[in-house]
Protein backbone atom coordinates (compact mmCIF):
# COMPACT_ATOMS: atom_id res chain seq x y z
CA UNK A 1 0.00 0.00 0.00
CA UNK A 2 1.10 3.57 -1.03
CA UNK A 3 2.39 5.73 1.91
CA UNK A 4 0.11 8.91 1.43
CA UNK A 5 1.23 12.16 2.06
CA UNK A 6 0.20 14.31 4.50
CA UNK A 7 -0.04 18.39 4.94
CA UNK A 8 2.66 20.02 6.27
CA UNK A 9 0.46 22.39 9.17
CA UNK A 10 3.67 24.65 9.35
CA UNK A 11 2.96 26.14 5.92
CA UNK A 12 -0.45 27.86 4.95
CA UNK A 13 -2.93 25.20 3.00
CA UNK A 14 -3.56 24.83 -0.41
CA UNK A 15 -7.06 25.03 -1.51
CA UNK A 16 -8.06 23.21 -4.95
CA UNK A 17 -11.45 24.56 -4.44
CA UNK A 18 -13.45 27.98 -4.34
CA UNK A 19 -16.75 29.49 -5.23
CA UNK A 20 -15.92 29.33 -8.28
CA UNK A 21 -15.23 26.02 -8.79
CA UNK A 22 -17.61 24.23 -6.32
CA UNK A 23 -20.64 26.19 -8.53
CA UNK A 24 -19.29 24.74 -11.68
CA UNK A 25 -19.06 21.80 -10.33
CA UNK A 26 -23.10 21.91 -8.29
CA UNK A 27 -23.92 22.58 -12.25
CA UNK A 28 -22.48 19.85 -13.66
CA UNK A 29 -23.94 17.07 -10.91
CA UNK A 30 -26.95 18.92 -11.83
CA UNK A 31 -26.77 18.05 -15.60
CA UNK A 32 -25.25 14.83 -15.69
CA UNK A 33 -26.37 13.23 -12.47
CA UNK A 34 -29.93 14.99 -11.83
CA UNK A 35 -31.46 13.04 -8.49
CA UNK A 36 -27.95 12.61 -6.72
CA UNK A 37 -28.82 12.39 -3.03
CA UNK A 38 -25.20 11.10 -1.97
CA UNK A 39 -21.74 12.07 -2.44
CA UNK A 40 -18.19 11.33 -1.24
CA UNK A 41 -15.03 13.23 -1.05
CA UNK A 42 -11.98 11.13 -0.56
CA UNK A 43 -8.85 13.33 0.30
CA UNK A 44 -11.42 15.99 0.43
CA UNK A 45 -9.71 18.32 2.82
CA UNK A 46 -11.93 20.81 4.31
CA UNK A 47 -15.12 19.78 2.36
CA UNK A 48 -17.69 22.38 4.22
CA UNK A 49 -18.32 24.35 1.48
CA UNK A 50 -18.59 21.88 -1.18
CA UNK A 51 -21.60 19.69 1.32
CA UNK A 52 -23.47 23.39 1.39
CA UNK A 53 -23.26 23.32 -2.19
CA UNK A 54 -24.47 19.88 -2.81
CA UNK A 55 -27.33 20.49 0.11
CA UNK A 56 -28.34 23.69 -0.86
CA UNK A 57 -27.78 23.45 -4.59
CA UNK A 58 -28.93 19.93 -5.42
CA UNK A 59 -30.80 18.76 -2.08
CA UNK A 60 -27.85 15.69 -1.09
CA UNK A 61 -29.08 13.98 1.76
CA UNK A 62 -25.82 11.94 2.83
CA UNK A 63 -22.40 13.40 2.37
CA UNK A 64 -19.25 11.81 3.22
CA UNK A 65 -15.77 13.24 3.84
CA UNK A 66 -12.68 11.10 3.03
CA UNK A 67 -9.13 12.41 5.08
CA UNK A 68 -6.20 10.99 6.03
CA UNK A 69 -4.95 14.12 8.55
CA UNK A 70 -6.57 13.89 11.81
CA UNK A 71 -6.52 17.24 12.23
CA UNK A 72 -8.82 17.45 9.07
CA UNK A 73 -11.09 15.31 10.42
CA UNK A 74 -11.15 16.64 13.70
CA UNK A 75 -11.96 19.85 11.92
CA UNK A 76 -14.99 18.41 9.85
CA UNK A 77 -16.32 16.72 12.52
CA UNK A 78 -16.62 19.59 14.85
CA UNK A 79 -19.13 21.62 12.68
CA UNK A 80 -21.04 18.21 12.21
CA UNK A 81 -19.52 17.18 8.48
CA UNK A 82 -19.25 13.60 8.67
CA UNK A 83 -15.62 12.69 7.68
CA UNK A 84 -13.97 9.14 8.04
CA UNK A 85 -10.03 9.33 8.96
CA UNK A 86 -8.64 6.77 6.75
CA UNK A 87 -6.24 5.80 3.92
CA UNK A 88 -8.12 5.76 0.83
CA UNK A 89 -6.12 2.66 -0.67
CA UNK A 90 -7.48 0.68 2.36
CA UNK A 91 -10.42 -1.34 0.55
CA UNK A 92 -11.85 -2.34 3.93
CA UNK A 93 -12.07 1.14 5.27
CA UNK A 94 -13.31 2.41 1.78
CA UNK A 95 -15.85 0.25 1.22
CA UNK A 96 -18.29 2.51 2.81
CA UNK A 97 -18.14 4.40 -0.80
CA UNK A 98 -20.24 1.08 -2.77
CA UNK A 99 -23.10 3.19 -0.79
CA UNK A 100 -22.75 6.68 -2.84
CA UNK A 101 -23.57 7.74 -5.84
CA UNK A 102 -20.71 9.42 -6.51
CA UNK A 103 -17.01 9.31 -5.62
CA UNK A 104 -14.84 12.72 -6.02
CA UNK A 105 -11.33 11.41 -5.65
CA UNK A 106 -9.03 14.50 -4.74
CA UNK A 107 -5.59 13.63 -3.82
CA UNK A 108 -3.30 16.44 -2.94
CA UNK A 109 -2.13 17.93 -6.18
CA UNK A 110 1.21 19.95 -5.04
CA UNK A 111 3.82 18.95 -2.97
CA UNK A 112 3.42 18.99 0.89
CA UNK A 113 -0.01 20.19 0.04
CA UNK A 114 0.86 23.75 -0.08
CA UNK A 115 1.04 24.79 -3.89
CA UNK A 116 4.31 25.21 -3.97
CA UNK A 117 5.42 22.99 -6.46
CA UNK A 118 2.56 21.38 -8.53
CA UNK A 119 2.94 17.64 -9.38
CA UNK A 120 2.94 15.90 -12.70
CA UNK A 121 -0.40 13.41 -13.14
CA UNK A 122 2.39 10.40 -12.21
CA UNK A 123 3.43 11.70 -9.13
CA UNK A 124 0.19 12.81 -7.23
CA UNK A 125 -0.83 9.97 -4.27
CA UNK A 126 -2.46 8.01 -3.53
CA UNK A 127 -2.22 7.51 -7.06
CA UNK A 128 -5.39 7.92 -9.99
CA UNK A 129 -5.06 4.59 -10.98
CA UNK A 130 -3.90 2.87 -7.61
CA UNK A 131 -7.52 3.95 -6.40
CA UNK A 132 -9.43 2.98 -9.53
CA UNK A 133 -8.51 -0.82 -9.01
CA UNK A 134 -9.27 -0.27 -5.67
CA UNK A 135 -12.91 1.20 -5.83
CA UNK A 136 -13.92 -0.33 -9.02
CA UNK A 137 -12.31 -3.58 -9.02
CA UNK A 138 -12.05 -4.94 -5.70
CA UNK A 139 -14.94 -2.59 -4.52
CA UNK A 140 -17.07 -3.14 -7.28
CA UNK A 141 -18.14 0.43 -7.15
CA UNK A 142 -20.91 1.53 -10.01
CA UNK A 143 -21.31 5.27 -9.25
CA UNK A 144 -19.94 8.31 -10.99
CA UNK A 145 -16.39 8.63 -10.35
CA UNK A 146 -14.64 11.63 -10.83
CA UNK A 147 -10.61 12.08 -10.37
CA UNK A 148 -9.52 15.64 -9.99
CA UNK A 149 -6.26 16.07 -11.65
CA UNK A 150 -3.72 18.82 -11.44
CA UNK A 151 -3.27 21.23 -14.32
CA UNK A 152 -0.96 19.69 -16.05
CA UNK A 153 -2.32 16.84 -17.12
CA UNK A 154 -2.47 15.76 -20.60
CA UNK A 155 -3.89 13.57 -22.86
CA UNK A 156 -1.54 11.08 -22.21
CA UNK A 157 -2.41 11.10 -18.80
CA UNK A 158 -6.22 10.56 -19.52
CA UNK A 159 -5.54 7.62 -22.23
CA UNK A 160 -3.34 5.70 -19.83
CA UNK A 161 -6.18 5.95 -16.89
CA UNK A 162 -8.75 5.36 -19.51
CA UNK A 163 -7.17 2.00 -20.30
CA UNK A 164 -6.38 1.19 -16.80
CA UNK A 165 -10.12 1.90 -16.02
CA UNK A 166 -10.94 -0.10 -18.94
CA UNK A 167 -9.06 -3.07 -17.70
CA UNK A 168 -10.63 -3.16 -14.65
CA UNK A 169 -14.26 -2.37 -15.68
CA UNK A 170 -15.02 -2.44 -19.27
CA UNK A 171 -18.98 -0.39 -18.62
CA UNK A 172 -16.83 2.96 -17.65
CA UNK A 173 -16.13 5.19 -19.98
CA UNK A 174 -14.50 8.54 -19.70
CA UNK A 175 -17.79 10.95 -19.96
CA UNK A 176 -16.44 14.17 -19.23
CA UNK A 177 -12.88 16.03 -19.23
CA UNK A 178 -13.36 18.86 -17.82
CA UNK A 179 -10.86 22.24 -17.25
CA UNK A 180 -12.18 24.17 -14.18
CA UNK A 181 -11.29 27.65 -14.63
CA UNK A 182 -11.50 30.91 -11.61
CA UNK A 183 -10.38 34.49 -10.98
CA UNK A 184 -9.78 33.29 -7.35
CA UNK A 185 -6.56 32.08 -5.77
CA UNK A 186 -6.08 29.97 -2.94
CA UNK A 187 -6.74 32.59 -0.58
CA UNK A 188 -9.34 34.25 -2.34
CA UNK A 189 -7.38 36.97 -3.95
CA UNK A 190 -8.52 38.47 -7.57
CA UNK A 191 -6.37 37.18 -10.47
CA UNK A 192 -6.70 36.46 -14.03
CA UNK A 193 -8.63 33.04 -14.66
CA UNK A 194 -6.31 29.97 -13.72
CA UNK A 195 -6.73 26.67 -14.37
CA UNK A 196 -7.28 25.01 -10.78
CA UNK A 197 -7.48 21.57 -12.01
CA UNK A 198 -8.74 18.72 -14.88
CA UNK A 199 -11.43 16.68 -13.48
CA UNK A 200 -12.20 13.06 -15.20
CA UNK A 201 -15.61 12.31 -15.12
CA UNK A 202 -16.05 8.31 -15.22
CA UNK A 203 -19.37 6.55 -15.87
CA UNK A 204 -21.44 3.09 -16.48
CA UNK A 205 -24.82 5.35 -18.03
CA UNK A 206 -23.27 8.15 -19.72
CA UNK A 207 -20.82 6.50 -22.43
CA UNK A 208 -17.45 6.72 -23.44
CA UNK A 209 -17.68 10.60 -24.93
CA UNK A 210 -14.67 12.14 -24.35
CA UNK A 211 -15.99 15.47 -24.35
CA UNK A 212 -13.95 18.19 -23.24
CA UNK A 213 -15.14 21.20 -21.53
CA UNK A 214 -14.03 24.76 -19.74
CA UNK A 215 -16.13 25.94 -16.84
CA UNK A 216 -15.20 29.69 -16.22
CA UNK A 217 -16.71 32.28 -13.38
CA UNK A 218 -19.44 34.32 -14.60
CA UNK A 219 -17.11 37.66 -13.96
CA UNK A 220 -14.74 36.61 -17.05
Amino acid sequence: MQTPRTPDHSRSSFARTNPHTIAQRVGLLRELAPGVRSIAEVCGGDCSAQAEAYRSGLGVGSFLAVDIDPAVVEANRAIGLETLCANALDPRAMSVLTECEVVFFGPPLSEDCDGHRLLSFDEVRPGFADFARMLLGELSFSGLFICIGPRTTDMGDIRKLHRVLQEIRPDYGLSLIHHSYSTLTGRGERTEPRCKYIELWFSTRLGDQWEVRESRDEEN
